[in-house]
């Protein structure tokens, strides 16, 4: 009996724990949705409240808006722009030494275009009285043009290095105008000696210079150079100091390519490339001490020229005009027929100005041993060009340097040397 009771007091505890839990829970239930309500209610009141501040704050915007002066409304109109009333306005409040070096700057840059090198000249060398760290790297371009070498290595050393400590971002044209100052001052400095420029020769030349800040490049950087035969003319150069001739070779074909057929009516060029092509090829080969050849390239530079009469607003429009000039080069016959004969793609894939029996010989030797390439023939011959006018030595070096083998006959070598920049261009054959 007692073993009865005892089992009977065991399930009513049991019962009344059970009913205990249960509201326990229930009562958690109810807790939790009053909560979630009132999170809720807070939520969406704050968003309303946001609502509220929104429309608040968009009024006062639209009560500050004038219609003609700012372009917050639909319909409404922005300031018009008007260069020459800004221009008038910072000569009013600029100092007087900030006006006459803005008017002496303006006064050379217009001899500058009307190929007035002399007045120009002078111009720029006031201003640099008044500023001797003035960014004026188109005094450079007088400077040089005026056969004033070292001034003009100087000068576009001091450009190059305010506009990059300024903005951050390679100083491309002061950088290839600085390497042709150093490439002239070499060859002139080596004149009556064979062979190709060499670093020995290039660090005698910049001994006498103002040296040019290292600056590397990263090409992926939103501040690399963009316009394309500028950072390409820039690669001719510096391969050309580093006496580096396979990328000198690379780099002369891309602009050769660019620069295209001789034409007598050239397409519009509106982005200028095969001005700027054939501009930078020829002074590169002027450099070089290769007259003739960039006798042919200023020509054709002059044919692009969207303005040829000498007061261009762009000045880029009037440098082949300049230097045609400059140089005494202008003869109205060569100017009748094809300029570019020797620069033209050609079945013998024969050198500049090489003897009739010379490009014979040269074609028989090396006619088997050519591979048909399927690249732009202007590329690909200009290539085969540039590798004929090397020696041996210098083909045997440029093959070391890109670690192939430099054993063998010339014409075995300049296949193998054209066939390694053809694959570096990834035009392989």
């Amino acid at each position: 009996m007692l073993l009865v009771w005892k089992k009977l007091a065991l399930l009513l505890l049991v019962a009344l724990e059970a009913r205990s839990f249960s509201v326990s829970q229930q009562r958690n239930r109810v807790g939790i949705r009053q909560w979630q309500s009132l999170l809720l209610m807070s939520s969406r009141s704050a968003a309303s409240q946001e609502r509220r501040d929104e429309e608040k704050r968009r009024k006062q915007r639209k009560s500050d808006v004038v219609i003609g002066k700012t372009s917050a409304l639909r319909d409404a109109s922005d300031l018009a722009l008007n260069p020459k009333a800004t221009e008038e306005e910072w000569m009013r409040q600029a100092s007087r030494e900030d006006q006459k070096v803005f008017s002496l700057t303006e006064e050379g840059m217009e001899s500058l275009k009307m190929l007035d090198l002399e007045d120009a000249s002078a111009a720029f060398d006031e201003v640099f009285k008044l500023r001797p760290n003035a960014y004026l790297w188109q005094a450079g371009i007088v400077k040089f043009y005026l056969d004033e070498l070292e001034s003009a290595a100087n000068i576009f050393a001091n450009s190059a290095a305010i506009y990059e400590s300024k903005f951050g971002c390679r100083a491309s044209e002061e950088r290839i105008w600085r390497h042709a100052c150093e490439l002239k001052m070499a060859h002139l400095a080596k004149k009556n000696k064979k062979g190709r420029i060499t670093r020995e020769d290039l660090d005698q030349v910049r001994q006498q210079l103002q040296p040019i800040p290292e600056h590397e490049e990263d090409p992926d950087s939103l501040f690399a150079e963009t316009r394309k035969v500028v950072r390409i003319a820039g690669d001719l150069f510096e391969s050309s100091v580093d006496n580096d001739a396979g990328g000198e070779i690379l780099s002369r074909a891309k602009l050769r390519s660019i620069g295209g057929n001789f034409d007598d009516l050239p397409r519009f060029d509106i982005k200028m490339w095969k001005l700027n092509a054939w501009y930078y090829l020829g002074l590169h080969y002027e450099t070089l001490g290769e007259e003739n050849e960039s006798k042919e390239c200023m020509k054709m530079a002059i044919r692009n020229a969207p303005n040829t009469a000498g007061n261009g607003d762009n000045i880029v429009h009037v440098l082949p005009l300049l230097h045609m000039s400059e140089r005494d080069w202008f003869d109205d016959d060569d100017m009748d027929v094809d300029p570019l004969e020797l620069l033209k793609p050609s079945n013998d894939n024969t050198p500049f100005h090489e003897s009739a029996e010379t490009a014979a010989t040269e074609a028989k030797k090396s006619t088997n041993s050519k591979k048909v390439v399927d690249a732009d023939p202007l590329f690909s011959d200009s290539v085969r060009k540039s590798i004929a006018k090397m020696t041996l030595p210098e083909i045997q070096r440029a093959l070391q340097v890109r670690g192939a083998s430099s054993i063998g006959y010339k014409t075995e070598l300049q296949d193998r040397l054209f066939e390694s920049l053809m694959n570096d261009s990834g035009l392989a054959p």
